[in-house]
Formats: structure tokens, sequence, C-alpha cells
């Protein structure tokens, strides 16, 4: 019988190697089509046999559902916030961080996050899922209540607007800075925002948009 020490370091071993695959399928699905992408193309730029894939994912599909949840964590990790900070220069931050992965991630961004649903929808429901925790996250930080209608498809309506710029941003050679950018987000959130009360007059955003630098009322 394996000694605990022994099980401990072998599961760690086994959690790295898992890692590094995702990594690799990361990148590698970042840059080709699915179609295109060869289980032994992961296996060689994760340094592994060819055959630990399948023990780890089970099939190519696996492999590529693991690296779009990877994907997500990836960006979730650039879009955070800082508890110590206004909330508007919270989400000012965060948006500025989240280009900033963009940018160093164009493939990633182009192909796997922004590209649509593309042929695979259980992969794409893996980013939905996490564009709906990032409205749900900043309702939060602004005091709005995230289950009104109202809100969530305002939110959403910002996300999607958020995306498309982000592919014409990178498409054309990033025209504008990152704190350019991030002003026009946020007055775009804001206009959204304030222009959603028209459907909801009750959401409570008075203080939101105030943060925001919106002052005018619909």
């Amino acid at each position: 019988m394996a000694s605990p020490k022994k099980t401990t370091a072998r599961a760690r071993q086994a959690a790295e190697t898992r890692e590094r695959i995702v990594a690799a399928a990361v990148r590698i699905f970042s840059d080709t089509t699915y179609d295109d992408v060869a289980v032994s193309d992961i296996a060689k730029a994760a340094g592994v046999a060819h055959g630990l894939l399948f023990h780890y994912f089970g099939s190519k599909r696996g492999i590529y559902l693991e690296a779009m949840r990877g994907a997500a964590e990836q960006l979730a990790a650039a879009f955070v916030f800082q508890a110590d900070l206004p909330p508007v220069e919270q989400m000012r931050r965060a948006m500025a961080s989240h280009l900033r992965y963009l940018a160093d991630n164009p493939g990633l961004a182009e192909r796997l996050v922004l590209g649509g649903r593309g042929a695979d929808p259980a992969a794409w429901e893996v980013f939905e899922a996490a564009r709906w925790r990032a409205v749900e996250a900043t309702a939060e930080l602004f005091g709005v209540d995230a289950a009104r209608p109202a809100v969530r498809m305002a939110g959403r309506a910002a996300v999607s607007a958020m995306d498309e710029a982000a592919i014409f941003w990178l498409h054309n050679d990033q025209p504008y800075g990152i704190d350019e950018m991030v002003d026009w987000m946020v007055a775009m959130a804001s206009a959204v925002m304030r222009e959603a009360t028209r459907l909801d007059p009750g959401m409570g955003i008075d203080d939101a948009l105030s943060a925001l630098g919106d002052q005018s009322t619909p």
C-alpha cells in the first residue's frame, strides 16, 4: 500500500500535468480551429504522452471543453474588483485589466471568447456563464438588484457592446489607448443603464449613475 506522502506527491504531480495539458490546449485552440487541431499537437505542446490526454479528458472534445473552462477562468482572473477602491475605480481597473488580457491574447479573444457561438454550444455556454457572472458582480458592486429583468437586459447589452468594440479594437491595431477605451466603455455602460430606467423606473440606479459620472435623467 502506498504511503500517504507518496499518494499526495502522485496526486500533486497528476494535477500539475493536467494543468499543463489544459494550458497547452488553450494556446493551441486559440490559434487553430477545432477541426484542425490534433490531439497529438496538444500532447507535444504539453510534453506528455498522447494517451495521457485521453486518460484525463476522455476525448478531443473533452479536452476542448476543459480548455474553454480554463480560458474562462483566465478571463475571470483578469476582470477582478479590488475591494479597497471606490466602486467606479474598481470597475475602471477591471475593464483595463480585461482589455490588456485581450490585447496580450488576441487569438484567444477573437476565436474563443468574442467569436460567437460557433459549432459547439456547450463551449459557448462556458463563456456565457462567465459573462453573466461579470454582469451580476458589477451590479452588486454598485448596489443594484441583478435579478431585475431590466438590469439583466441592460447589463447584457452593455457587455455585448463591449465585446463587439473589443473585436474592432483588436482587428484595427488598437487605434485607441486602453485608458481611452475604458473612458468610453464606462460612459457607454452608464448610458445603457440610464436608458433602462425607461423600462423599470424603480431600478434604483441613481447612486450608481452618479458614481459613474452620469448626472442626467431620462
